[in-house]
């Protein structure tokens, strides 16, 4: 590990906190203004949901990621501009992971600009607007990494304090997503392949992690084994048994399509100057270094195994039949494919790397104000395109629905709602906060892992959301179907009590109508 020219131009501290947070702020605006809406699966809903209340475990997931919304709100109001701020805040955590990460492998001042170039790629920009298991790793993993070098590198109680930090920051990966095992298995040749590594391994330094990672999973592995293996379950139904070949493609060639402007940004712009400074055609110079950026640097190099294990290991459990991967698991694998093309470019091309850093320290300013201009442009488009997604009128539903509940039941209290998941979670959200949200029906077993109690001690709705009013081809949607066969079963009342709501303002000229069937599920007195 080699340190970088000390030519190479050096932003403050200061500066490059000040442009990582105004990046935040920017994407945070953008994802606001131009979705109009959280996402349209409900996944940040879904969060929510699991954050009241808290607890080591769900349905479907581990419950990091939960933690992290419900403390994150218990700070910030509650609406969707602070939670795209929630987004972009794990996005700066990850970036100064990365920046720690470049200063412990020695790159010197080349370790900001490996934090900074991947806010040109679209797991750190517009793909992180959506918090969920998969944003929630681009915090982790690069810290978990860091860590380790630190691990490696620190002695005495330095080093001890590290490891701690070490074990638990690892212990929050497989809390968020049991597919960081992966990645933890990925840090394994780092370790064995570098002296320094196989010298830590001789220290009680890995091991004082290790247990420390292992106390602050076991709560949740307690939990899982005594709810059935609820998220392990989940987990092993969504892949593995077979081979696809188009997730597999798909996700090999994700490290190309999701960090693409950042790669041709700087590796472009290196050859240029290159080029210019040696008379040289610029055309080969720019397909060596596309190629040389991603090259490892000996049999021994930790940032080209740290950069490229997550990747080979997740295709090879996919040729393995242990999981089918999607795509969007790509998202927080390249935490260190900046550091890695610096890294490589700044060795073939030294002399050029001052004038390109600074040339992309002079293209920040314009390229955030471009992402600016182009939200507003998002947001035009959708509004004048009725987008249904942007017309959602998600918030004034779940405020009208409480409303409604309200005045036809003064004086009492809603305890829970059920139904449609995890849009059920609306209510909970932007009308009564904490409120108890659960899957479908309240006696399911996906419900009863929600804390859910004995559901004829409380008031409760099965809430189903029927979609646009044009849309709408009939009274009972599946939802309706399962929640009148659910309340017939139980001796219930039958009958739906339905809603409307739309959006309309000067941002949603063309207002569209929504329709929600609400279904009371009164408490039983005993």
């Amino acid at each position: 590990m080699q340190a970088s020219s000390p030519l190479i131009p050096a932003p403050s501290p200061a500066r490059v906190l000040a442009w990582m947070a105004a990046a935040a702020l920017v994407w945070a605006w953008a994802a606001w203004v131009g979705n109009a809406n959280l996402d349209g699966y409900h996944d940040m809903l879904e969060n929510y949901a699991w954050s009241q209340p808290l607890r080591w475990g769900t349905h479907k997931h581990p419950p990091f990621f939960g933690w992290v919304t419900g403390l994150w709100f218990a700070v910030f109001p509650q609406n969707d501009f602070f939670y795209r701020l929630l987004s972009y805040t794990n996005v700066l955590a990850g970036l100064l992971g990365v920046w720690a990460l470049g200063r412990r492998l020695a790159l010197g001042l080349l370790a900001p600009w490996g934090a900074l170039l991947l806010l040109w790629a679209l797991p750190y920009t517009n793909l992180a607007g959506k918090f969920n298991a998969n944003t929630q790793l681009l915090s982790l993993w690069p810290w978990a990494a860091a860590l380790l070098l630190a691990s490696w590198q620190e002695r005495g109680w330095r080093g001890a304090w590290v490891s701690v930090w070490l074990g638990l920051v690892a212990a929050a990966c497989m809390l968020s997503k049991y597919y960081s095992g992966l990645m933890l298995a990925g840090l394994l040749p780092a370790v064995f392949l570098h002296a320094d590594g196989r010298r830590w391994l001789a220290s009680p330094r890995p091991y004082l992690a290790l247990a420390v990672f292992a106390l602050a999973l076991w709560p949740h592995l307690a939990w899982v084994a005594s709810h059935d293996w609820a998220p392990l379950t989940y987990a092993l139904d969504q892949g593995g048994g077979e081979v696809s070949w188009h997730y597999i493609v798909r996700f090999a060639l994700s490290p190309l399509f999701y960090w693409l402007p950042a790669w041709l940004a700087l590796c472009l712009t290196w050859a240029w100057l290159a080029s210019r400074q040696r008379a040289s055609a610029w055309l080969p110079c720019a397909a060596r270094l596309l190629l040389r950026s991603w090259l490892p640097q000996g049999r021994d190099d930790v940032l080209f195994w740290l950069a490229f294990m997550p990747w080979l290991l997740s295709l090879g459990a996919a040729l393995a039949e242990i999981v089918a991967l999607s795509t969007p698991w790509s998202i927080p694998i390249g935490y260190a494919f900046a550091l890695l093309w610096l890294r490589n470019l700044q060795r073939l091309e030294p002399r050029v790397a001052p004038q390109v850093l600074q040339r992309l320290a002079r293209a920040w300013w314009p390229v955030l104000g471009l992402v600016a201009m182009m939200a507003v442009v998002v947001a035009a488009a959708n509004a004048l395109g009725g987008n249904l997604g942007y017309y959602r009128p998600t918030q004034a539903a779940a405020q009208a629905i409480v409303h409604d509940w309200q005045q036809r039941h003064p004086g009492q209290r809603l305890a829970w709602v059920g139904g449609d998941w995890a849009g059920n979670a609306m209510l909970a959200f932007y009308a009564q906060p904490h409120l108890l949200t659960v899957p479908g029906a309240p006696d399911s077993v996906a419900a009863r892992l929600s804390q859910m109690g004995d559901w004829r001690a409380g008031n409760g709705l099965l809430l189903c959301l029927r979609g646009p009013v044009q849309q709408v081809q009939t009274q009972d949607t599946e939802c309706d179907i399962e929640a009148q066969e659910w309340l017939a079963a139980h001796g219930l009342p039958l009958q739906a009590h339905v809603l409307q709501a739309r959006r309309s303002g000067w941002r949603f000229p063309k207002p569209q109508t929504w329709v929600y069937a609400v279904y009371d599920v009164d408490a039983v007195r005993r």
